[in-house]
């Protein structure tokens, strides 16, 4: 079985309070996971250690084969589409121009697929609305259309829910079943 992640015995401690207390865990490619827990209980932390923005206090982890302390992990993280915490935006700018600017940040050639990318995630028809007067549920889909930008194998997304009603939660669900079935 390939495996997109492999964690073991993670932990991270911020002085003397232990965020992550020994998490080890495989992620087979194809699979959906989902972290529940109370506020509090790490679920941002092992994301944010991840997508290495922080390191852990012990333990390690493989992400696509490669050793979270070989130079080389960059290679997999660029594999990688991610939220972490809250979206992050600019709030001047349309959906548009902020998918915009993620390609320019990745270094992609051209907007190719941005179309499609803000129809997968339903801002098709926000045209010329900054970003600032969306509502929370319309921020959420654009940092997940953000997230898409660049063709990511592996998407990590910290509470993708947030901030929708009970639709736009169906709708949501459903786009990440969506993405594992065709991606």
């Amino acid at each position: 079985m390939e495996y997109v992640l492999k964690t073991n015995s993670l932990c991270k401690s911020y002085g003397g309070f232990r965020a992550l207390n020994g998490v080890s865990m495989s992620v087979p490619k194809g699979a959906i996971y989902g972290f529940i827990g109370k506020n509090g209980a790490g679920k941002t932390t092992f994301i944010r250690i991840i997508c290495g923005l922080q390191e852990p206090t012990s333990g390690d982890y493989v992400l696509y084969g490669k050793n979270n302390t070989d130079k080389d992990i960059v290679k997999s993280r660029r594999r990688m589409g991610a939220i972490v915490e809250t979206p992050s935006i600019y709030l001047d700018m349309t959906a548009e121009d902020n998918l915009k600017t993620q390609y320019r940040i990745l270094g992609l050639p051209s907007f190719d697929g941005l179309n499609d990318i803000l129809k997968l995630v339903g801002l098709e028809n926000t045209a010329k609305k900054k970003a600032k007067h969306f509502s929370l549920g319309m921020r959420q889909r654009l940092g997940i259309a953000i997230a898409l930008v660049g063709d990511p194998d592996f998407l990590i997304l910290d509470e993708p829910v947030n901030g929708f009603d009970p639709q736009g939660i169906v709708e949501i669900r459903e786009l990440i079943l969506k993405l594992n079935h065709e991606k």
